[in-house]
């Protein structure tokens, strides 16, 4: 999807640099974010006793600490999560912006609502391995709960567009590029 956008968004731009410097830039956002991976880390122990501070991944006695597959796995995790998220604020602000939920099937989000429920339902209701703590659990798997109850959220708002805006027929909302069709007849 995101090659496609990248397509559309430059296609018809008048300066020449543009696609070197595109493909610069993907590069450069790629290398970033592959060269932490790429590193041997250092294994870590839990802070000392003495040192009260925020101890998100840190390892505490009786719990297994993150492996370098699972770091890898919870940064690729939190993009997808995070990328999951923003996906539903352009049809929201669309959405607003129309005054209309016209043209979007309110099926689909229901079947995504029930879809992620169930699945954020089912990471919590798991047990966790054995020797793993409950806390440890869920923070193993926080992005994908962040991301399955947090677009969640963002349908229900979409949900109560479409309850706000179902008996809105306004047509003079949407512009004359909407109204065109899409191929010439």
């Amino acid at each position: 999807m995101l090659s496609l956008y990248f397509h559309y968004k430059f296609k018809n731009r008048p300066s020449l640099l543009s696609t070197p410097i595109n493909v610069m830039l993907l590069f450069t956002l790629a290398m970033t974010c592959a060269t932490p991976m790429m590193s041997i880390p250092h294994p870590r122990t839990a802070p000392s006793d003495g040192f009260w501070s925020r101890r998100l991944l840190s390892v505490e006695p009786g719990n297994k600490p993150f492996t370098r597959k699972e770091i890898i796995g919870f940064v690729i995790g939190s993009i997808s999560s995070v990328l999951y998220l923003l996906s539903r604020l352009p049809q929201i602000r669309t959405n607003f912006l129309r005054q209309s939920t016209q043209g979007i099937s309110y099926s689909l989000f229901a079947l995504v609502m029930l879809g992620n429920t169930l699945y954020g339902v089912s990471v919590l209701l798991k047990n966790p391995e054995v020797g793993q703590s409950e806390g440890s659990y869920v923070l193993h798997h926080l992005p994908w709960l962040v991301g399955s109850l947090g677009v969640l959220l963002l349908d229900t708002i979409i949900s109560i567009q479409f309850l706000i805006y179902r008996n809105n027929n306004n047509t003079t909302a949407a512009t004359s590029s909407e109204r065109r069709p899409l191929l010439p007849s």
